[in-house]
């Protein structure tokens, strides 16, 4: 009989466990910080895919598609908050054994993340001239940026399900939608709306979390990346992806 695949060698279990390589002998956080980061990285591949997903069937007008791929994203947001609590078990006296030689490594470099912006409909391209990405990067980045995104899809099923034009207000196709949504893809569409919130709730409390961790290891350091750790921080808790979205609950 032959051998199935047996799980070790399915998942390459050897080789991912030989990723995790301290910089620092003897510091007992250091494996934490890799375990959690790599981690990251591993669920920003899959949040990229359902993007990815979700955007391609929101530009066929299939709404309903959509939100199981929203909605598993926005569980693994959830998942991702609480890896940052798991970081917040560090001491900072635990952090600084390790800190100085990941500089100038900083989580501000992750290009997967930006991917994340990008395909959600947010991201800058200033981003793209950053040098701290590699060729490989860029070039990867620079195509995700020019992909067909969730929002830009959303907008496009809302205005062909309900017939408006490109001249037709948004704020007022919104508002409609959210009084009014009891056929089959208007429901639809008021689901994608709701994960879409989810999901900018999400990054915005993600992102006060990461102050609040930073704050609590560092303090008023500088980030290793070179950014001004949480003043920059700081700056980042208004960022909204789909203002829209918020300025509706104003107007119903």
């Amino acid at each position: 009989m032959a051998k199935g695949t047996d799980y070790s060698t399915y998942l390459r279990i050897n080789d991912l466990l030989k990723l995790q390589i301290p910089l620092t002998e003897d510091a007992p956080d250091e494996l934490l910080f890799i375990v959690v980061h790599q981690a990251y990285e591993l669920w920003f591949k899959l949040m990229i895919d359902e993007l990815r997903r979700s955007s391609t069937v929101l530009h066929r007008n299939e709404p309903w598609l959509a939100i199981s791929h929203l909605r598993r994203m926005v569980e693994v947001e959830e998942l991702l908050l609480g890896h940052l609590r798991i970081l917040d078990t560090m001491s900072p006296e635990g952090f600084l054994e390790f800190r100085d030689p990941l500089d100038p490594a900083s989580g501000f470099q992750s290009f997967q993340f930006r991917a994340i912006e990008f395909l959600s409909g947010g991201g800058r391209k200033a981003v793209l001239e950053f040098d701290f990405f590699d060729d490989e990067q860029r070039e990867w980045l620079r195509a995700v940026s020019v992909a067909p995104d969730v929002w830009s899809g959303f907008e496009h099923s809302l205005r062909t399900t309900t017939g408006a034009s490109a001249q037709d207000d948004l704020l007022d196709l919104l508002r409609a939608l959210y009084r009014g949504h009891d056929t089959g893809a208007l429901s639809a569409l008021h689901a994608v709306a709701e994960l879409l919130v989810d999901h900018d709730e999400n990054l915005a409390l993600w992102r006060y979390q990461h102050l609040l961790m930073a704050g609590r290891q560092i303090g008023r350091r500088p980030g290793t990346g070179g950014s001004e750790g949480m003043a920059f921080l700081d700056t980042t808790l208004s960022q909204r992806l789909y203002p829209a979205l918020w300025e509706v609950r104003s107007v119903l």
